[in-house]
């Protein structure tokens, strides 16, 4: 390949991986509102401070009457506390957890892995090319460029 595409290869790769990067960061899951034990949230719903409810999986994320944020990870079998929820007559929301198919999840996560190895490997072979082949003749003075110092001889 010549010089210029091999330029262009190098920084269309820094950017797809900065586009990945960008997508890991900004799908991370941001907490909102305070962690919560499980206990806490069946005593905060049978005293009616709890206004709605949204469960994904084990993770309830709600909002207080007050307009307060909480988190927790409750049990595997929301049926556990549901029955409490309707009866004290909290809003309750599901959330699908498992949005993406398996094979989009692994390009993500090992995409940026596997772009970074290539960059790594690419970066390897052009610095055993340059010591192969010196850019240009050694300067006077055995390699150094200012003037030596020591002894005169």
């Amino acid at each position: 390949m010549s010089r210029p595409i091999k330029t262009i290869f190098f920084w269309v790769m820094i950017f797809v991986c900065a586009i990945l990067l960008w997508e890991v960061v900004r799908a991370a899951p941001q907490p909102s509102g305070e962690e919560i034990t499980y206990s806490r949230f069946l005593s905060q719903v049978e005293a009616g401070n709890v206004a709605n409810v949204t469960i994904g999986g084990q993770e309830i994320h709600g909002w207080y009457r007050d307009g307060g944020a909480f988190r927790l990870t409750g049990p595997s079998n929301p049926e556990v506390y549901l029955g409490t929820l309707q009866r004290k007559n909290v809003e309750i929301r599901f959330r699908d957890t498992q949005s993406s198919s398996l094979p989009l999840q692994l390009l993500g996560t090992w995409a940026p892995l596997i772009l970074l190895g290539v960059l790594w490997f690419y970066m390897i072979r052009q610095m055993q090319r340059r010591k192969q082949n010196p850019p240009g003749p050694m300067p006077p003075g055995g390699g150094t460029l200012g003037p030596s110092i020591g002894p005169p001889s």
